[in-house]
């Protein structure tokens, strides 16, 4: 498996949207992720497992847990994550259980986890997300 990208929202550290292109590398196949303590280095692994199996890298955290304290309350928790197997090329995105406001009225509301699974080999653009192999959370993992 080789990362392509990743866009992580209102995850971890990141409380609004970061993107980390891993195809500048170019046909490196080894990198480095470096940074100052608490910089959100392992954040960028929590987000890698979070959308390959909807969990952490570590065992203390739980999904739900993941959301960022910084992130505006109406901003989602959301990983979306490129990557390649030989040829193919496959997208994954997923969103914890997480609060929101509601629509209608104060308050809020429980938003269920979701995940979403496609390949992407005929996707040109990365706006295109390709073809729907799986939705739902254990289905996707």
């Amino acid at each position: 498996m080789k990362p392509l990208r990743i866009v992580m929202q209102a995850f971890g550290p990141y409380a609004v949207r970061q993107e980390i292109d891993f195809r500048q590398l170019g046909g490196r196949s080894l990198f480095l992720i470096h940074g100052q303590t608490g910089a959100g280095k392992t954040s960028i692994l929590d987000a890698i497992c979070f959308a390959l199996y909807g969990e952490s890298s570590g065992a203390a955290r739980e999904p739900r847990t993941l959301r960022s304290d910084y992130a505006s309350p109406d901003l989602p928790t959301e990983v979306t994550f490129d990557f390649s197997v030989g040829v193919e090329r496959y997208r994954i995105t997923r969103l914890p259980e997480q609060e929101r406001p509601k629509k209608k009225g104060a308050g809020t509301t429980r938003e269920p986890p979701e995940a979403t699974l496609w390949r992407r080999s005929s996707a040109e653009q990365d706006a295109d997300n390709g073809t729907v192999l799986a939705t739902q959370w254990t289905r996707v993992t």
